[in-house]
């Protein structure tokens, strides 16, 4: 077991905090490195989002011990008690599953996917008319 007073350095560390904003850029976002199929695939399936997790739980809490709590807390919620796969899933089945299958037929029609992706640029419509709306005033008080 690691002794506290090594993790109360780590916890004060300016470097370590440092260390692990560089971590929270690179799993943040997309970089490309060149790995093998096999290393890319064990790093983006296996390591990645846990990393991802708990560097976002450390940059919150400055605290490994509750930064690895929250990180696991958050794995057991994704991986078992919230994933519609599982056979340890709570979610009521209602929740399981996108609701696309309008007349419950149970496969999802043509008709039915275009109405949702009619939904979807009809939102994304929306969001460009208010963010247009947000420019013109934001130049509009400028002046």
């Amino acid at each position: 077991m690691i002794p506290y007073d090594i993790l109360n350095t780590l916890n004060s560390s300016k470097y370590f905090t440092g260390i692990m904003m560089i971590l929270l850029n690179i799993g943040s976002r997309f970089v490309e490195i060149r790995l093998s199929d096999s290393m890319e695939s064990f790093i983006k399936y296996n390591v990645a989002r846990e990393l991802l997790i708990f560097t976002i739980a450390w940059m919150g809490t400055r605290d490994i011990v509750v930064a690895l709590v929250l990180t696991a807390s958050f794995m057991v919620l994704s991986e078992f008690l919230l994933n519609h796969k599982s056979n340890y899933c709570i979610l009521p089945e209602k929740y399981r599953y996108l609701d696309l299958d309008k007349n419950k037929d149970g496969r999802i029609s043509d008709g039915e996917i275009n109405k949702a992706i009619e939904t979807l640029e009809k939102a994304r419509r929306q969001k460009e008319k208010e963010r247009n709306s947000d420019l013109l005033n934001y130049y509009h008080n400028l002046s």
